[in-house]
């Protein structure tokens, strides 16, 4: 029997299922009304240096079309997924979109999953990472992305993204958020979050903590991406 904490999961019905989502999501992604705001001062264009992408959790719904085929970067992108069946259907959508996947999470393949991101982004691919996921709690950062820019040396690129009119999944723990068709979709490609490679307990906590402050547009809560 395989270990549960380094065991990937699949089932056959998986790569149909995903690439049936592919569809769907391309779908509907199509009709948006599109804006990309881009608020590094650096120069470079989103998709055109290796960085660490962190967007919400339930905001993982347009992202993959968007790097596909609005931003056109040449860096390749890998997105991190979980070890469940579930991350076996989104591997298969990220990589209909020609992106890479990692596999992991704090429950399964936890370290190893950790090990292939440093190993991806060292070699020369952005990573893309939901740092609330994959359960919570809602819009808080683990230490996780805080940690995997300290050992890549990558910066952390907040992605907000705005929704207004949308489906909410009122039993997902994250109120998953679907975008309708023909609607608005705006992301804001975030100032770079630079991380020191020495840092303390303390020093993780505050960098998460900043990275949520910098993920807070386009939440309910908070308030729209400011035209």
């Amino acid at each position: 029997m395989a270990n549960r904490d380094t065991e990937l999961r699949s089932k056959w019905w998986t790569r149909p299922l995903g690439h049936i989502a592919w569809f769907l999501i391309t779908a509907i992604c199509f009709t948006l009304r599109k804006r990309v705001i881009v608020k590094d001062n650096s120069g470079v264009k989103p998709g055109h240096r290796p960085v660490i992408v962190a967007l919400w959790h339930n905001r993982t719904f347009p992202p993959c079309y968007v790097y596909r085929y609005v931003l056109h970067g040449p860096v390749m992108m890998s997105m991190l997924t979980s070890a469940s069946k579930d991350g076996a259907l989104l591997t298969t959508v990220a990589n209909d979109y020609g992106m890479r996947t990692v596999r992991g999470s704090s429950n399964r393949r936890g370290i190893a999953g950790f090990m292939d991101m440093v190993a991806e982004v060292k070699n020369g691919c952005s990573m893309c990472i939901t740092p609330d996921g994959p359960k919570g709690p809602i819009y808080r950062s683990h230490n996780g992305v805080i940690k995997l820019a300290q050992h890549s040396g990558v910066p952390i690129i907040p992605l907000c993204i705005d929704m207004p009119n949308c489906w909410r999944i009122r039993k997902a723990w994250d109120g998953y958020v679907i975008p309708k068709p023909f609607s608005r979709l705006t992301l804001l490609w975030g100032e770079p979050i630079e991380v020191p490679a020495e840092l303390d307990d303390a020093g993780v906590e505050f960098y998460a903590r900043k990275l949520d402050a910098a993920l807070a547009y386009g939440r309910p809560d908070f308030g729209p991406i400011p035209e």
